[in-house]
């Protein structure tokens, strides 16, 4: 009886990440498909995740759907940490520790991805959207530039390299992704059609914005720091 109901119990555990894995990814889709609104819809349940993110225990793989819906999120509003954590008195550490999870989060990468030429680009992009997102941050925020600009920076000084020595620019990226969704909900938030992905994931500014200039941008920000 005991195995029973542990199975069940693990059962809802997994349906359960599953739905929140799932949501996320909608929240993501909404966000890039639809900016303003989904921006309105999502953000009030994402900031409450990500404020309860420092310290929480969470699987991998609602941490990854969530930084990376997250990251969505503070491209559309670069203010967002500041305003999850504005009235939290211990605001710098728990901006740092997002920012250092978030890093920790996309540069762990596993074997399988490492003997995968298109599952290495495909983690790029996320790779990529994170360090977008975080210098656009950092250049709007001084808080962010202050605790966390310095890895920022780092972070993405590496990424560039990575680019230009693998050369991967945003027809191969968008190649490596041309008929993959990333978390599937219904049809996927990019469509059922390879042409359809790729013409979106070609507008899609978290993989087509240029990595050297929000570097340089993000750097800049630190003299005023």
């Amino acid at each position: 009886m005991d195995s029973v109901d542990g199975s069940k119990g693990t059962d809802r555990g997994m349906t359960t990440m599953r739905n929140a894995v799932a949501a996320l990814s909608f929240a993501d889709g909404m966000m890039q498909m639809f900016p303003e609104l989904g921006l309105s819809i999502c953000s009030p349940a994402m900031a409450k995740v990500i404020a309860a993110l420092p310290g929480k225990a969470m699987s991998q793989p609602v941490l990854e759907a969530t930084l990376h819906s997250f990251g969505r999120m503070l491209w559309l509003n670069p203010n967002s940490l500041n305003e999850i954590f504005a009235n939290d008195p211990n605001q710098d550490e728990k901006i740092s520790s997002v920012v250092s999870a978030w890093i920790t989060v996309v540069t762990s990468v596993s074997v399988l991805v490492m003997l995968s030429a298109q599952a290495q680009k495909i983690t790029f992009i996320d790779q990529k959207g994170a360090a977008l997102s975080l210098c656009s941050a950092a250049c709007r925020s001084p808080i962010v530039a202050r605790v966390a600009g310095r890895s920022i920076i780092d972070f993405t000084r590496k990424l560039l390299e990575v680019e230009s020595k693998s050369k991967l620019d945003v027809d191969a990226l968008v190649e490596a992704m041309t008929g993959t969704t990333r978390k599937v909900v219904g049809d996927g938030p990019l469509g059922d059609s390879a042409a359809r992905t790729a013409e979106i994931l070609k507008s899609d500014p978290l993989l087509t914005v240029s990595l050297r200039e929000a570097l340089e941008s993000a750097e800049k920000s630190m003299t005023n720091v």
